[in-house]
């Protein structure tokens, strides 16, 4: 029986890695993880890593989108208690409203992008130069 004890044992800790992964996350070091575990540490980093691997990373639109759609959840529920006055909640929903207007792309720097989204900067500073040349202000 001994060869059937090698390929069982490597499934069992290749089971482990969410585990492991969990633990890791909520902050219990590598070391005590190896030794509650009864495993080498290396042994750990690698189930680990291995787990990290196959987990999947949303690309950047899907990522905004899921956060849009949090952010909505949380906005909605927090829309009653502002009404009624909650002063700490409607800091709370402001908050939330300006997250949620920079995932749809507004912030600080989207007034100086035009609808075609040309940069308007280098506009902006030809017209402040011929302004502070032109004394009179005229065109």
């Amino acid at each position: 029986m001994a060869p059937q004890d090698g390929p069982v044992r490597k499934r069992a800790r290749a089971s482990q890695g969410p585990a492991l992964l969990a633990k890791l996350l909520s902050g219990v070091a590598l070391e005590d993880i190896a030794k509650t575990e009864g495993i080498p540490k290396r042994s750990v980093e690698r189930l680990v890593r291995n787990e990290l691997r196959k987990r999947w990373i949303a690309p950047a639109q899907d990522f905004a989108r899921m956060q849009i759609a949090r952010l909505e959840i949380i906005a909605v529920s927090l829309k009653s208690k502002a009404i009624k006055g909650d002063l700490p909640t409607i800091d709370r929903l402001l908050k939330v409203l300006d997250r949620l207007d920079r995932y749809h792309g507004f912030n600080k720097f989207a007034a100086l992008t035009s609808a075609l989204r040309e940069d308007v900067r280098p506009q902006l500073t030809l017209r402040l130069t011929q302004a502070s040349s032109d004394p009179e202000g005229g065109e």
